[in-house]
């Protein structure tokens, strides 16, 4: 099974994030920045985010390949 968010979906998560920790009690200058780098370097198709999105979905796949069941099991009278 094989699960992939497209940029999009992952540049909505990001949104929802950076609004998140905007919401937090931080300074002023520090809000500000952070929504600057957001606004300036985190658009849907720039670079950034496209790796942000393969990083994402790459860790995705490597949590559900370790999660699968191996055919190889362990017998209950070796423990």
């Amino acid at each position: 099974m094989k699960v992939e968010f497209t940029v999009e979906e992952i540049h909505a998560m990001f949104e929802e994030v950076v609004d998140q920790i905007v919401a937090i009690d931080l300074d002023k200058k520090d809000r500000a920045a952070i929504r600057r780098w957001a606004a300036a370097d985190m658009k849907s198709g720039e670079v950034l985010m496209r790796r942000l999105s393969d990083k994402i979905n790459e860790q995705i796949q490597h949590a559900h390949d370790r999660s699968e069941v191996s055919p190889i099991k362990k017998p209950d009278w070796a423990e």
